[in-house]
């Protein structure tokens, strides 16, 4: 008799077990098509911070004007309602590949590149134009327009010139190596924290058009076509796989300095009308990539028809009333047995 109780309530346990499944809630992930990136950071120097700009201000990057601002606003339109969209501008002026590397290292920016759809990077300029505006400024004296205009290049031929030159140039090279390396640990230590496409810009040469310094230009503007050398041939790894996308910048630029930077004003920086021309440049890499939004939902399932209330009580009390009777059987055989 016993034995016939047990087979009962074990019939009751899977009758309970197959039964439960049918009225449980479950969940599943849904992926929602976006047009653009929900989450985009920027990283980098001054010209991502938008120095210069109307608004900026030092420790306060990403004015309005600034091509951050521009494509963070952008694409908040652009997915409209489907999702909210974030953008963080981390870019610090002044920083160099070290200086953005060290940021990425001590996990400065975790928060923002933890699940962020796009990263784009501006760095490498300070590597090589903090010498050369170095030179300039303090070696030739040549801190504003006036003095590039008043000034001699005959001076240049000097050998206590030569030697400046010399030395700086020393140091840019010095500086481009370790930036070959440093731009190779940025990007592993991004790609280790996100699955985000990473969009490299190439730095553009704002001394192209000063015929004034034309052999101080030429020398920078060679110095700037090997790190853009650099930038371009490090996209792939060995085996050929695409590690980050270009966003060339400096053919943007190419031709039109006086018009996308602020040279003129003895400013290297990219003007109003220089930050949209990137803005353009970064949303056309940006547009090569799908972005989706992914939320957790209820799962439905309509292809099993809707138990009734009185069959969940009718299951749930076959399952404890057969416990009750199989303690009860148990216990009193369990008396009969101690007599």
């Amino acid at each position: 008799m016993v034995k016939r109780m047990i087979s009962f309530v074990l019939v009751c346990v899977i009758a309970v077990s197959c039964s439960l499944p049918c009225f449980a809630e479950t969940t599943q992930v849904v992926k929602t098509k976006i047009p653009a990136p929900q989450k985009i950071v920027f990283l980098g120097d001054s010209i991502a911070a938008g120095y210069g700009l109307e608004g900026y201000a030092d420790g306060a990057a990403s004015p309005a004007g600034c091509y951050a601002s521009i494509l963070g606003e952008r694409y908040k339109k652009q997915i409209g309602d489907t999702c909210e969209a974030f953008m963080f501008n981390d870019a610090v002026s002044g920083d160099t590949s070290a200086q953005l590397l060290n940021k990425l290292e001590t996990g400065s920016f975790d928060n923002h590149i933890f699940g962020s759809n796009a990263v784009v990077i501006s760095i490498g300029g300070n590597d090589i134009m903090g010498p050369a505006l170095e030179f300039l400024s303090e070696d030739l004296g040549l801190k504003s327009e006036e003095d590039i205009k008043n000034f001699n290049t005959l001076d240049l031929a000097k050998p206590s010139v030569l030697a400046k030159i010399n030395e700086r140039l020393d140091k840019i090279s010095s500086n481009l190596e370790a930036f070959k390396s440093n731009l190779d640990r940025i990007i592993a230590n991004i790609r280790s924290k996100t699955e985000a496409v990473i969009i490299f810009q190439t730095v553009y040469d704002p001394l192209e058009e000063k015929k004034s310094i034309k052999i101080v230009a030429d020398m920078m503007g060679a110095k700037i076509k090997e790190l853009n050398n650099i930038i371009v041939q490090g996209a792939k790894d060995a085996d050929g796989n695409e590690r980050y996308l270009v966003c060339d910048v400096y053919e943007g630029f190419k031709g039109k300095s006086l018009e996308y930077t602020n040279i003129d004003k003895f400013d290297i920086h990219p003007s109003a009308e220089g930050h949209k021309q990137i803005a353009e440049l970064v949303d056309k890499q940006t547009k090569t990539q799908e972005y989706s939004f992914e939320e957790l939902v209820e799962k439905k399932n309509e292809s099993k028809p809707k138990i009734s209330n009185a069959r969940i009580y009718v299951t749930i009390g076959l399952f404890f009333g057969g416990f009750l009777t199989l303690f009860v059987i148990v216990w009193i055989r369990f008396k009969r047995d101690t007599r």
